[in-house]
């Protein structure tokens, strides 16, 4: 028994680990992309036109959406910790399926969790576009976010008034949405099977039928021993980011059903 928990605890390390490379791989090439409109300027000690600074603000939020997008793969929907979840500490893993009840977030949720994401970070890059001749000032931002097959558009009301040179210009976001490619319309719909599955059968699933769908998506999907009574599920795609995409969620039986 004591050895079967330190395999445990080896696999849950080891998951840990290749999901934090990722992640890092993930941020750092966010990181090397980010505002390379405004540092191209700063690095030149060129001064921006306030349309370069409207660019600036929409860079923002496509650099940011991306971000929620990412998190919202590696937290299974969500940006807010939901009522179930295991603990990593630096992030976390969901529970759609817990001995027996569904804990499933739907994309109506998922849509709210990624624009919790945008307006809770968006302001940390605006912040950073910081020019003599600028000053910025904003209302906190309001996100809506909508998901579609390939893609996710987020709409950002945010009005800005850019002082310059004794001008004042009022800028709104929200006329400038930002689409990313996405597939987490098709990952949800996988999920959702994975997960409404065990209504039949709490504790069988038809591979098969979950294989054939991720085809369908053009997605893949991975089953992991994540504890004794545990499940990590993981869906991959590789077509809409630099590196690959990864959407994960725990399922935790109850083994004396078995």
């Amino acid at each position: 028994m004591k050895k079967r928990g330190q395999v445990t605890i080896l696999i849950i390390l080891a998951i840990v680990i290749i999901i934090g490379v990722i992640l890092f791989l993930y941020l750092k090439s966010s990181s090397t992309k980010e505002n390379q409109g405004r540092e191209y300027f700063e690095q030149q000690g060129l001064q921006p036109s306030v349309n370069n600074i409207q660019n600036f603000i929409v860079e923002c939020l496509d650099i940011t959406a991306k971000e929620a997008i990412i998190q919202i793969g590696f937290q299974g929907g969500y940006h807010n910790k939901p009522e179930k979840f295991f603990d990593m500490q630096w992030a976390f893993i969901p529970y759609y399926y817990y001995q027996g009840t569904i804990n499933q977030p739907n994309k109506e949720k998922i849509q709210n969790e990624l624009s919790d994401y945008i307006n809770d970070n968006l302001e940390v890059c605006i912040n950073k576009i910081n020019f003599q001749n600028f000053k910025l000032s904003f209302q906190a931002p309001s996100t809506t976010t909508i998901i579609k097959p390939d893609e996710a558009t987020f709409t950002t009301s945010l009005p800005t008034t850019i002082e310059s040179n004794g001008n004042t210009i009022t800028f709104n976001l929200n006329q400038h949405p930002v689409s990313i490619n996405s597939s987490l319309d098709e990952i949800i719909k996988v999920a959702t099977y994975i997960t409404e599955s065990h209504l039949t059968d709490p504790n069988q699933m038809c591979i098969n039928c979950i294989t054939e769908l991720a085809k369908e998506n053009d997605l893949y999907v991975d089953f992991i021993a994540f504890e004794e009574d545990t499940t990590l599920v993981m869906i991959l795609e590789n077509r809409t980011m630099d590196q690959p995409y990864i959407f994960e969620f725990l399922n935790k039986y109850n083994l004396d059903q078995q």
